[in-house]
């Protein structure tokens, strides 16, 4: 398959090839924990907002109006 596709398996170092895949698998579990403490950061955050907001009285498409609004003018 790999001829087929014009590479030449002598010059294939597989080695290389492996150490670049380990490399890109750790790569991307790092990015991926990254991704989710982050979007756990976020939800936090998210429903921090909606109880702040239920304290003070607000709506949150009240606050989405005004803003609207604001930005109109």
């Amino acid at each position: 398959m790999l001829e087929q596709a014009g590479i030449d398996l002598k010059s294939l170092n597989i080695d290389k090839l492996k150490s670049e895949y380990h490399e890109l698998t750790r790569q991307k579990n790092e990015l991926t924990s990254t991704y989710k403490n982050c979007e756990k950061e976020v939800r936090n955050l998210s429903r921090k907002l909606e109880n702040l907001n239920q304290y003070l009285g607000r709506n949150i498409e009240n606050t989405q109006n005004s803003k609207n609004r604001q930005q109109s003018l």
